[in-house]
């Protein structure tokens, strides 16, 4: 009774990384990673050029910074939001290149259940750079795969158990840009001042 297609043909299925490395000589253990890893940092790379070395990139930051400033300086600031949604709009659709083609190798209903909470979550700790996004990404699937782990290990462990220790990283990590942040900085230019004048 559950709602799902047929699956799909080994043609449409993303090649595991471990049947990629017996191809090619090594041994690695199974596991569900497949190519969709190597996308994902490929997106990665690309988003990166993108936002700090290109000019359309550059016009997109400036939106996003102060958006009056950069309608003074010329930029259609609705248009670049357009342009934003629609380039994380094709970022996110590649969610379904992993879980559709890599993992379940069928379309299911709700498989994206989570990934919206768990992306804002992910953006927010990597302070929307690229590099800090897949450190994130690591911290985040480490917590949801290592908390499956325990649930079948640890009587009474629970999925929410994770979820709850993802809200408090995100609580945290916010806190720190908001909070701790402007207090450290303001440490830190008490602290060189005090060493200039005794210096």
């Amino acid at each position: 009774m559950s709602v799902e297609s047929s699956a799909f043909a080994d043609s449409a299925r993303m090649p595991a990384l471990h049947q990629m490395a017996e191809s090619l000589g090594f041994t690695l253990p199974s596991s569900p990673l497949n190519l969709s890893l190597l996308l994902a940092l490929l997106a990665s790379v690309l988003v990166w050029w993108f936002l700090w070395k290109s000019r359309s990139g550059y016009v997109l930051r400036a939106v996003g910074s102060a958006p009056q400033a950069a309608h003074y300086a010329g930029i259609k600031p609705r248009l670049q939001v357009l342009i934003a949604m629609g380039l994380s709009g094709a970022l996110a659709g590649l969610v379904a290149v992993n879980e559709i083609s890599g993992v379940q190798g069928k379309l299911t209903l709700d498989f994206v259940a989570g990934a919206g909470f768990t992306g804002i979550a992910v953006a927010l700790m990597g302070r929307n750079h690229p590099v800090g996004i897949i450190l994130a990404s690591l911290l985040f699937g480490v917590l949801y795969q290592g908390g499956v782990e325990v649930s079948f290990e640890v009587p009474g462990f629970s999925r929410e158990m994770v979820v709850t220790v993802q809200g408090l990283i995100v609580l945290f990590a916010g806190a720190m840009a908001m909070v701790s942040a402007p207090l450290f900085a303001r440490l830190h230019t008490a602290f060189k001042r005090r060493e200039a004048a005794h210096g």
